[in-house]
């Protein structure tokens, strides 16, 4: 008799757990055509008390059906937002949390092999006859892999930059949740473009909180930007991780990656200077001179080679270099200054060779060629200034200085124009 009761009490419970289940569902149903909050209240009391009655073997659709009602709660607060209307962000989060635990849930289970180890999941994309054919949990997984982005902007907006920070490291790991496989995981990470501001989102996060570790965990994502800010960021943080960390051989592989992959002059000098103070300066040109074979129409190429070469007190074959950045880039501001640098050594050489003697017959071709040298020079200052006249370290102080000697050499002509006349 006792073991008869104990039978009944069973069957009874997983008649309950069913009979619930199967009624969160028919009310998810009548709610999809007419929203009604009390019959969505009612089909969460449902699940729950299906879940705390079932036996393992029905879990996995409990799961799924419990992971479809928190949306239809997190749904409402989208249609608040999209019409700008207050909404319940913690309940927004919270539903986004437990959604995706059920859905992960539920996807595990399905796929526990069986006793003689097949594994045969029923509820990754649904079918018709039990959750419905577009309510699996790969489905809705994929439906719902931007929802944590929103959790972060809410965290983010409400003052919680730490909890915004683990809501974006959600976003950024969700893909490799256990219910993609390799190739789908690959496959949402390269057609969403998101990702990338993610993880400078993230990265940033943790920088300024000088967090080197976790900035290590994230940067890259930022680096594989197509925006050239956001990449030159990431690269900075990078670089500034490693160089904290004390891991010299990987911030110069940064560091180089850094110079072939952005627009940004610092990381070639700062590489080079690292060369050299170690009075390393063949290294520094065996970079430039692989740069140069592997990247020939990158601009950054060109400029790092005329860097070396002109430090090496090569101006003219500097300037080749420079020259060819420019034909690439013409307004490569850094590189149109050091073409007007060379020059201006010119004058300067021409300057020391000039006599001082203005009775000298040499004295005024001497001055007409240095006006006319300076004169050059001075139209690629020209040029710098108004291509970069927020960078005036690129001009400024050149211009003075040609500006004075062009006043020398003009009071010197004049006079001897004066003496001519006489």
């Amino acid at each position: 008799m006792k073991k008869l009761l104990l039978l009944m009490v069973v069957a009874l419970t997983m008649t309950t757990a069913f009979g619930q289940v199967e009624k969160a569902k028919s009310l998810l149903d009548e709610i999809a055509a007419t929203p009604d909050d009390a019959k969505l209240a009612e089909a969460k009391k449902a699940i729950n008390e299906a879940i705390a009655n079932a036996k393992p073997n029905k879990l996995a659709y409990i799961y799924n059906v419990a992971g479809q009602v928190e949306l239809r709660y997190l749904n409402q607060e989208i249609d608040k937002m999209q019409a700008e209307q207050p909404l319940d962000t913690a309940l927004f989060i919270s539903c986004m949390d437990k959604a995706v635990e059920y859905f992960t849930k539920s996807y595990e289970i399905d796929h526990t092999p069986d006793a003689k180890g097949r594994v045969k999941p029923k509820f990754d994309y649904g079918d018709k006859y039990t959750i419905g054919e577009h309510d699996g949990n790969l489905v809705w997984m994929k439906r719902i892999i931007g929802y944590y982005l929103i959790s972060a902007q809410f965290c983010y907006k409400n003052g919680d930059k730490h909890r915004a920070y683990e809501y974006y490291m959600k976003h950024l790991s969700l893909p490799k949740s256990p219910l993609f496989t390799p190739a789908q995981r690959d496959s949402i990470y390269k057609s969403d473009s998101r990702y990338p501001l993610v993880g400078y989102y993230a990265t940033i996060l943790v920088f300024q909180d000088k967090d080197y570790d976790k900035v290590l965990q994230t940067v890259d994502y930022a680096i594989q930007s197509t925006d050239e800010t956001t990449r030159e960021d990431g690269y900075h943080m990078k670089s500034t991780a490693l160089l904290q960390k004390g891991d010299t051989a990987k911030w110069l592989a940064t560091l180089k990656d850094a110079m072939e992959n952005t627009n940004n002059v610092n990381y070639p000098q700062i590489i080079l200077k690292y060369y050299y103070d170690r009075h390393e300066q063949a290294e520094a040109s065996k970079i430039a001179d692989e740069f140069v074979a592997k990247a020939p129409n990158n601009k950054m190429a060109h400029y790092i080679k005329g860097v070396v070469l002109m430090d090496e007190g090569k101006d003219l074959e500097a300037r080749k270099c420079f020259q060819d950045a420019v034909a690439i880039d013409e307004n490569f501001a850094e590189a149109v200054s050091n073409i007007g640098v060379t020059y201006f050594n010119e004058v300067r050489e021409l300057n020391q060779k000039a006599t001082t003697d203005n009775k000298d017959p040499k004295y005024k071709a001497q001055q007409e060629e240095l006006k006319a040298k300076l004169l050059e020079t001075k139209g690629y200052f020209d040029k710098v200034q108004t291509l970069a006249p927020g960078n005036p370290d690129l001009w400024e102080a050149k211009l003075n200085n040609i500006n004075s000697l062009l006043d020398v050499v003009n009071t010197n002509l004049s006079e001897i124009a004066k003496r001519d006349k006489k």
